[in-house]
Parts: C-alpha cells; sequence; structure tokens
C-alpha cells in the first residue's frame, strides 16, 4: 500500500518553500527499481495525486526512515508486529544499530540488528526477515514452522537472549534501603526495560511483614471482570427462586452464591427472598442487580491474576483460597466471617445520591474500624481524583435492613459485631448467602473535592439483553488504572499454602501483595485477555482505556523516603543519571507503540501502531502494508501489548520528546545522521519547528542506494496468526 498523507507535506511546508532542492534519503534511485518493492511497502508521504498549492515544495518520492513493512513469511504477523514495536524504541533501535558499549552479539542478536537497520535505512528486503525468522527457528524451536503464536511469549523470548548475547556482568552497589539495584551494568536490556517488583507477605497474627524483590521484564495486567446487565425470560407467574434459577443458568454462578437486590439512586431498598411467589412485587422500571459473593462453605481457589512473565519464580503463595466459614451454613449463628453489600451515597441535607457502582467486602467480623475504613478506601481508589491520597476515611457508614436510621461508630471497637449487624443479618430472607447491606454516606463537598465529578458508572449489556429485548450489544470497558488496581489487590494464602511466620513460629495465612519498586526507562504493559474457563481457554474483548502521554506510574511504586533511593557505582554513556523519586517527571509515561490482537483463540492477527520519532506520526504496520493512524484512532479494544517510555528519558533528538521540550537542532542530531557514511547536517538548526528539523534531517543524511531484492512471489497478508 502507497499512501499519500497531505498534512505531513503541509507539516514541513513553510520551511521547504524557501528551498530550491532538497536532498533526497539515499543515493540515486532508479524510477522502474523503486517500483518493485518486494512485496512490502515503505510509506511515503507525498505523491502525485497530492495537489500542491504554488510554490508548496512536499517531501516528494522521499520516504521517512523507520515506515517500512515486513514480509508475511506465514503466520509471522505475531514477530513482525514485535519487531515494529522494538524497532520503534529509540534507545534500543540506536544501540543495536549504531552497536554502542562492549558487544559480544550471537547470531540471534546479529540478525536483529540488521533487520532493525534496513527498516531505518531503507535497505530493507523480504530476505532479512526471512533470515531473522529462520535463526529464531534454530534457537528456538517453538517457533519454528507456522504455527500460530502468542507475542508476548516471543516478545520475551527475544528480550531474554538479546541480553544474553550482550551480558556483560558487573559488581552491583547494594542499596542504603532494600534490594540491589536491578538496572546494573549486565546488558542494555537490563539497563533499558528491566526494573522490581516488591512481594510481601504479611502475618494476620502479628503484622510483621517478609519482603522479596524481583526483576521484571514486562507487566502482565489482569483485567477486572466488569459488571454486565443480563436478560432472562420467566413466566409472569413466576417465583423469586425460579428468577433466581434463570439468572444462575445465564451467568453460570451457582444459587448459593448472589443476592437479588434493588437500588434506587439514592441506594439500597430491598433484597428479594425465594419464598416471594409473586413476580408481581417486580416493576418493569425497577433496577435489580445480582451480586456475586464470596463461596462461604467449601474451598475454592480464587482467580490466577498475575502472569508468570514477571513472576520469574511463582510461589506457592500466588493462588489462594477463600477461607471457609467454621460455624454452621444457618444465619442465627455468628459466623467468622461476613458478607457486605456497599455502596456510596452523598448526601447534601436530608438529600443524597449514589455514586459510583456497589461492590462486595467478605472480612472478619472481628476487623477493626480501621481496618474497615481501610476496606472501603482500597475499593474505590480507582475513583480518586490525580494526586488525592486518603488515609482516613470521612465518611459515615449506615446499616441497611433494620428499623430506624443505625450508623456504626468510630468508637465501636469491632463494628461488625455491634447488635444492628447482627439484626441485619438475621433479617435476611432466603434468597442467596447471608449478608448485610451498608452504605457509606459522604458529604458532598467531601465528596467533590476527593472524587470530582463522577459520572454514573456505565453498565453493558451481556448478549442475552440483545437477545431477549433486541438492543444494541456495547463492547465492556474499563480503565488502566482498573488493571493496576487488581494486579496489586492484596490476597489472603490458602490454608494448603500457609506459612511458616519466623516471629510467631506458627503456620499462617499470610496476605500477600505485589507493588512496584522500581521502574524501567522502557514499561511494558501485558494485558492479560486470554483466560482459562473450564477446560478451555477464552479471549476477553473488553476495551481497555489507556493513556497516549502523561500516564502517571506514581500511585503505583512503593512510597518510601528520599534516603532509600541510591544510584548504581556504573552509569553507562547512553543514559544520564538520574534517580527515580527525585523528579516527579520521572513518573510520567508516554506511550510510542501497541501490539494488537484481532480474532479470537481460533484465529486471528497480529498487528502495530508506532510512533515514529522522526516526524512524532502514528502508523499501523500491518505486515507489509503501512499506513498513518490518527493519534484518537489508536486506543482500540485489541491492544494486547502496550510499550510506554519514561518522559525523562525520551532522547532529545526524538520527535517523540515534544513533550518535554524538544528543539529542532536536536532533533537534527538523530541516530540516523551517526551512522557510517552520514555526512554533518548542513541546514542551520536554528528554527523552533518540528518542520524545519526533519527538513535538516532529510538533507543531512545520505544512505546507499535502495536494493530490491526479493523472493520473487508477491505477497498476501494472512491473518490466522493467534495464541496457541
Amino acid at each position: 500500500q502507497r499512501g499519500s498523507v497531505r498534512s505531513v507535506g503541509s507539516f514541513m511546508s513553510r520551511f521547504l518553500r524557501t528551498l530550491t532542492a532538497l536532498s533526497h534519503f539515499g543515493s540515486e534511485l532508479q524510477p522502474e527499481d523503486e517500483k518493485d518493492d518486494g512485496g512490502f511497502s515503505t510509506f511515503k508521504p507525498g505523491s502525485k495525486d497530492v495537489p500542491m498549492e504554488d510554490g508548496e515544495l512536499f517531501f516528494s518520492g522521499d520516504k521517512i526512515p523507520g515506515v517500512s513493512g515486513l514480509k508475511n513469511h506465514g503466520n509471522t504477523c505475531f514477530m513482525n508486529a514485535i519487531l515494529q514495536c522494538l524497532s520503534n524504541t529509540d534507545l534500543f533501535a540506536e544501540y543495536l544499530v549504531l552497536e554502542k558499549g562492549p558487544l559480544a552479539k550471537g547470531e540471534v542478536t546479529e540478525q536483529l540488528s540488521g533487520l532493525v537497520r534496513a527498516l531505518w535505512t531503507f535497505e530493507y528486503t523480504p530476505q532479512h526477515s526471512r533470515d531473522f525468522k529462520s535463526v529464531v527457528s534454530k534457537n528456538a524451536t517453538q517457533f519454528k514452522g507456522n504455527a500460530q503464536q502468542d507475542a508476548q511469549e516471543f516478545l520475551l523470548w527475544l528480550l531474554d537472549r538479546v541480553h544474553e548475547d550482550l551480558n556483560n556482568p558487573a559488581n552491583p552497589t547494594c542499596s542504603v534501603e532494600g534490594p540491589s539495584p536491578p538496572l546494573s551494568a549486565g546488558s542494555f536490556v537490563q539497563e533499558l526495560f528491566q526494573a522490581q517488583y516488591k512481594s510481601s507477605l504479611t502475618c494476620p497474627h502479628c503484622q510483621k511483614q517478609s519482603n522479596t524483590f524481583d526483576p521484571f521484564l514486562c507487566i502482565s495486567l489482569p483485567i477486572p471482570l466488569p459488571h454486565t446487565r443480563i436478560g432472562v425470560a420467566v413466566p409472569l407467574n413466576s417465583t423469586v427462586y425460579r428468577l433466581r434459577e434463570a439468572v444462575s443458568r445465564e451467568t453460570k454462578i451457582p444459587l448459593d452464591q448472589f443476592v437479588l437486590t434493588e437500588m434506587y439512586y439514592d441506594g439500597f431498598h430491598r433484597s428479594f427472598c425465594d419464598d416471594e411467589h409473586d413476580l408481581n412485587i417486580i416493576q418493569e422500571s425497577d433496577s435489580i442487580f445480582a451480586f456475586e459473593t464470596p463461596e462461604t462453605f467449601k474451598l475454592e481457589n480464587i482467580r490466577h491474576k498475575r502472569g508468570k512473565s514477571h513472576v520469574p519464580r511463582t510461589p506457592s503463595f500466588m493462588q489462594g483460597t477463600l477461607t471457609p466459614l467454621t460455624a454452621s451454613p444457618n444465619k442465627n449463628m455468628a459466623p467468622e466471617k461476613m458478607i457486605l453489600l456497599v455502596c456510596n451515597r452523598a448526601c447534601s441535607g436530608h438529600q443524597g445520591k449514589r455514586f459510583g457502582l456497589p461492590f462486595v467486602l467478605y472480612l472478619e467480623r472481628t476487623v477493626t474500624w480501621d481496618t474497615l475504613q481501610k476496606e472501603i478506601l482500597e475499593k474505590m481508589r480507582h475513583l480518586l481524583r490525580p494526586g488525592v491520597y486518603v488515609q482516613v476515611g470521612p465518611f459515615s457508614l449506615r446499616v441497611v435492613g433494620v428499623v430506624g436510621i443505625t450508623y456504626l461508630l468510630p468508637q465501636d471497637e469491632r463494628p461488625l459485631c455491634h447488635p444492628t449487624v447482627d439484626r441485619a443479618y438475621k433479617s435476611c430472607g432466603h434468597g442467596g448467602p447471608p449478608h448485610v447491606k451498608i452504605v457509606v454516606e459522604w458529604d458532598k463537598e467531601t465528596k467533590d473535592y476527593l472524587f470530582g465529578h463522577t459520572e454514573e458508572e456505565y453498565i453493558p449489556d451481556a448478549e442475552s439483553v440483545y437477545l431477549h429485548r433486541e438492543q444494541h450489544h456495547q463492547p465492556q470497558a474499563c480503565s488502566l488504572a482498573q488493571c493496576f488496581q487488581l494486579y496489586t489487590k492484596e490476597e489472603q494464602l490458602a490454608p494448603d499454602d500457609a506459612w511458616r511466620c519466623p516471629h510467631c513460629k506458627q503456620l499462617q495465612q499470610g496476605r500477600i501483595k505485589l507493588s512496584l519498586w522500581t521502574l524501567p526507562d522502557v514499561l511494558i504493559l501485558h494485558l492479560k485477555r486470554f483466560r482459562q474457563e473450564g477446560d478451555r481457554r477464552v479471549k476477553m474483548q473488553n476495551m481497555i482505556r489507556f493513556p497516549l502521554i502523561g500516564m502517571d506510574m506514581a500511585p503505583h511504586v512503593v512510597k518510601r523516603s528520599q534516603s532509600s533511593w541510591s544510584l548504581p557505582s556504573h552509569w553507562s554513556p547512553w543514559r544520564r543519571p538520574y534517580g527515580l523519586g527525585r523528579n516527579p517527571d520521572d513518573y510520567l509515561y508516554d506511550l510510542y507503540a501497541v501490539c494488537n490482537h484481532h480474532g479470537s483463540m481460533h484465529g486471528g492477527h497480529y498487528t502495530a501502531y508506532c510512533k515514529n520519532s522522526v516526524d512524532g506520526q502514528w502508523y499501523c504496520f500491518d505486515d507489509s502494508e503501512v499506513s498513518p493512524v490518527a493519534d484518537d484512532e489508536v486506543c482500540q479494544q485489541t491492544a494486547y501489548i502496550l510499550f510506554y517510555q519514561r518522559r525523562t528519558a525520551i532522547p532529545s533528538w526524538s520527535a517523540n520528546s515534544s513533550v518535554a521540550g524538544s528543539t529542532s537542532s536536536s532533533l537534527c542530531d538523530h541516530w540516523i545522521n551517526r551512522l557510517p557514511g552520514s555526512r554533518p547536517a548542513s541546514l542551520a538548526s536554528g528554527a523552533s519547528s518540528r518542520r524545519t528539523s526533519l527538513a535538516s534531517l532529510a538533507e543531512s543524511v545520505e544512505f546507499p542506494a535502495e536494493r530490491n531484492e526479493d523472493d520473487g512471489q508477491p505477497h498476501s497478508k494472512t491473518d490466522t496468526t493467534a495464541l496457541r
């Protein structure tokens, strides 16, 4: 595909119209040779079908470095997408092509270096990617042949292989507090992509904490299972029990693990009991919520939330079970743990309005007021305004389902043991597990300060709603922040995984929590779209909303004193010495590449969106085809792997550093100017626009003539690659 983009030409026209000639990238190209692209395309920002105004000169016939397709050699779209993302990782591409630092290249890294160089110097031919695939197949038999593959597995294998090829051990220096620095001078892969997470195991008896630290190259984020509206059909003369049966069949949730309750704008109203025989009690306009509750009377493994890619030593505590009740399920007996249905309400005088989605808590009855506050605030963390941190909950807790208006008080040492809670618990009718409904009441001014304007949570419809009411099915959506919240959520060890506390000397079901200790310059986020359901694997098609610029990672990093930060004793020449935590911008990340997966488990296709460091434009790389992409089209439901770069680590010569204040002169220092055989920049560097810097780049560098080797076969895109 040969695209024509007027915007790039207009972007440069102000400067270029003053020039009488422009030196092209590459030496003299033969027009006939240029037509034979070997089955792949290199995007050109201007062509003859774009009208030109008088005196306006475009990049006519000139190509943009790094914007070149890759031939599909038979289900290699997973490989092509990852290669494009790595090729557009500024510092990684610069290091590979310019061979900075001491290299002891293996054949995989050698082929990768040559391929990336070819993509940036217009020398790519299908033979480059064929040779690379051959070397990969030789060194990793799992990628041999034309079977469907997972792009994330290939990415981790490739980075690990390059790390081994470039490994140059050095003696690390221990930090003042915590683990040894992960970013030692071992290899450039470690320097650029690797950081550490902290795993904390807390004893529930003595509250002592045991911490371990492990490295990661990629964070696998779980996707929250969203609230979903479902549609069921039951006879009007049926019972609540039959309605609950229909919901159970539709959701695959056992009858004893969900509660039907009515909610309005101001909070909870009533719960529905199985012994209510007439469905006429439910009106057409009623808003009914089904709360899925934990399994309370038999062990069940909780969902495994974290990927093995970032946990190199997957310990047994990464899986757990919910603690069973030792008491009888008879609700008249006091349980050890209690199910709470919770909703939030902003109050102004005697009026109030519910905000946010309701949620479920499963807590020990002996929890303190402070612990109860903490659990509620943790569930609401994703709603807080940026930069707001709440230690104490400035709210009131009202118990629903008892006569009169009754509040739990901070003076109550064990609030869930209050007689009011007992009465509410015992008043539950038959229809799901016994529970207590709590309304968290906030003063409206406090709510607005902490949470800002909270729009009504959108609840998408399941397919059953479409079938029964012929309504349009909307994709389920959540934010990247919600994925991080689920990733760092505290879990309890299973009884079988009980851990011997070194302080108590007893087996304890400790609480395990993951958090980020340090952050890398390049942060790779893997969205766990594929999960196990029974004996089959399915793909989660949820829309994940992620920021293109200014993603703030500060809320997800362990907070500690400045004295605990220290710098490694050795700093490589390609990195400037700064300490994470000393500059707020060190926590800000900008997106530069996305690996997309289209389709399902049974068949699909990988593409990549990458932001070019020469012109700052987003491009879609679909095997051999390349086309520009608007910024507002980058965030798609198909996103699978996200590549972010720390804003303070973006090179000054990159067009992507414009947010951080790049200049035209710095853009003229792009690493392709430093390739062997290139000429120094000859244009004036005083201009301040990116148009000038791009023209300077085009004027200053000269590459060998474009080669036109091909394998003799035209390329047609395949679209059947997905996970095995």
